[in-house]
């Protein structure tokens, strides 16, 4: 039989109570249907200990066999996380709009997800390509249900940090991502902290792309943008000290995760535009610019020692 429980810290008395009214409700759902617990592919590999705490949980079935002291990290696929992420998803039924995920809130209530439309229709029944899973330290998971499709080609869903050890399946915090479908979400770790990262690639025409990071932190069951920064970009403008000439700037930007923080090393290279014209100075590389900053995680948010080096640079040469 599943069981899932909410292990959720709560703020406040009233919050307490909310929680407590959705775990009796959802006892009473479970009840009317019960299936045996999830099996899964597992290996003996070690963990650490510094995880976020689970917001909810759910029975597995036990290890088979288990070496003494180790924790066990069960591999489960994305169609039986969607089953603990958003417990009314039924494989047979399909995802309803209105679906609650296993903390309570609506799943698909997120401005970043406005404008959407299944292009499957509703109840949205999932094929193993509409989800992907990546994984990262001590067996932790990022996983993302790309469910909603936009006119810019972007999509969006659910996603949420989880892992599956020895025999409990456990969410750390869930909430939405809009992104090229080819971005790479994973789990990080930077000193005590861990994050889920979101990269993507943006190319509003040709030769003008911009790859971005962004920083998600589980806090009270929810994953919470705390910042996002410029991995690639590009742009050219008129130059500022050669009338009748372009100045391209290109911003490449390296990520260290340390016990501090994030440290991002950001490099722009500064050049003229090559033009083709013999009494115009062509191609010349004018200057690179590098600095470093550094992203500490601050209650809900991640704030930057320094302003980002893209807007103290361009336009300046």
């Amino acid at each position: 039989m599943k069981i899932r429980t909410i292990l959720a810290r709560f703020g406040s008395r009233s919050a307490l109570c909310r929680g407590a009214l959705f775990s009796v409700g959802l006892s009473a759902s479970l009840s009317m249907g019960c299936s045996e617990p999830l099996t899964q592919n597992s290996a003996h590999v070690p963990v650490r200990k510094s995880v976020p705490v689970a917001v909810c949980t759910e029975q597995l079935a036990p290890v088979k066999a288990k070496a003494q002291g180790t924790t066990v990290v069960r591999d489960l696929d994305p169609a039986e996380w969607l089953e603990v992420i958003i417990p009314q998803y039924a494989e047979e039924k399909g995802l309803e709009p209105t679906a609650l995920d296993c903390t309570g809130h609506y799943v698909f209530a997120n401005e970043s997800l406005r404008g959407g439309a299944s292009d499957k229709g509703w109840p949205r029944v999932f094929d193993p390509e509409d989800m992907t899973i990546q994984s990262g330290p001590g067996g932790l998971r990022v996983f993302w249900a790309r469910t909603l499709k936009f006119d810019d080609g972007t999509e969006g869903g659910p996603i949420a940090l989880v892992r599956a050890i020895d025999d409990r399946a456990e969410v750390y915090g869930i909430g939405s991502y809009r992104g090229h479908p080819g971005s790479r979400l994973t789990p990080v770790r930077s000193g005590n902290d861990v994050l889920a990262v979101a990269e993507t690639k943006e190319c509003s025409e040709p030769g003008e792309c911009r790859k971005r990071a962004t920083f998600f932190l589980p806090r009270r069951g929810r994953l919470i943008e705390g910042a996002a920064v410029d991995l690639e970009r590009v742009a050219v403008v008129p130059s500022a000290i050669a009338r009748g000439l372009f100045t391209r700037y290109k911003l490449v930007t390296d990520i260290t995760y340390r016990p501090d923080g994030i440290l991002l090393l950001e490099q722009v290279d500064v050049r003229l535009v090559e033009n083709g014209l013999p009494d115009k100075d062509s191609g010349r590389h004018m200057r690179t610019v590098e600095f470093g900053r550094l992203l500490k995680v601050e209650r809900d948010s991640l704030f930057s020692s320094n302003e980002p080096l893209w807007d103290r640079v361009v336009g300046q040469d």
